[in-house]
């Protein structure tokens, strides 16, 4: 990024891709930011600059590596972002550029133990609601709502001519005729259907 890239994403202000943070801040504030971002399209934290745009410039000695790990200790699965420098942003003043892309699988912050995740909302950051996480499995390909199971539904519901194609062709297990109700109920009973569990 150059010093006018720079200067026209400030001009411009926070948006659903971009977060400004002050350097005091700790490495689960970094670590979440990072999350919300990878969890939507992607986005850039720009390091040393006040909520208003203002820059305020780097002090932390080893920033790059303080950066890499918070992703590294405090983010699930673990995230790689890029890191760049834009040196006198104002002059004397240096910002950081903390990128992350879209996550192909769902990110959280690991913090005491406890898995939170997060999401970008606009311009804010937020933990994300249990529709918006499902939603979230649903379009990394964690879970796929065709293999489901379907709330409220029993066997004579369900066509036992396909279930018997399924177990016959695909699990290649004998299934039991048509109409062997309790030979149907043993074999589901042993033999669930599963999918993939979220996390």
């Amino acid at each position: 990024m150059t010093r006018s890239e720079l200067r026209e994403i400030l001009q411009n202000g926070e948006s659903s891709g971009i977060e400004f943070k002050r350097e005091e801040i700790d490495n689960r504030s970094l670590a979440k930011e990072l999350v919300a971002f990878a969890n939507l399209h992607g986005g850039t934290v720009l390091l040393g600059v006040a909520d208003d745009g203002t820059i305020r410039g780097l002090t932390r000695t080893h920033l790059e590596e303080w950066v890499m790990s918070a992703c590294r200790d405090k983010n699930r699965p673990e995230l790689i972002p890029h890191f760049a420098l834009v040196r006198d942003a104002s002059p004397g003043k240096d910002v950081a550029v903390v990128r992350v892309e879209r996550g192909w699988r769902v990110h959280h912050v690991w913090h005491d133990n406890h898995r939170t995740y997060y999401i970008r909302v606009g311009t804010q950051r937020r933990e994300a609601s249990p529709e918006e996480l499902a939603r979230l499995f649903q379009q990394r390909g964690a879970v796929r709502p065709d293999i489901q199971p379907v709330s409220g539904s029993s066997l004579p519901e369900l066509d036992r001519r396909r279930l018997r194609d399924y177990f016959e062709r695909v699990r290649q297990q004998e299934a039991p005729a048509p109409d062997d109700l309790a030979g149907w109920q043993t074999l589901l009973a042993v033999c669930p259907m599963e999918s993939p569990r979220p996390g």
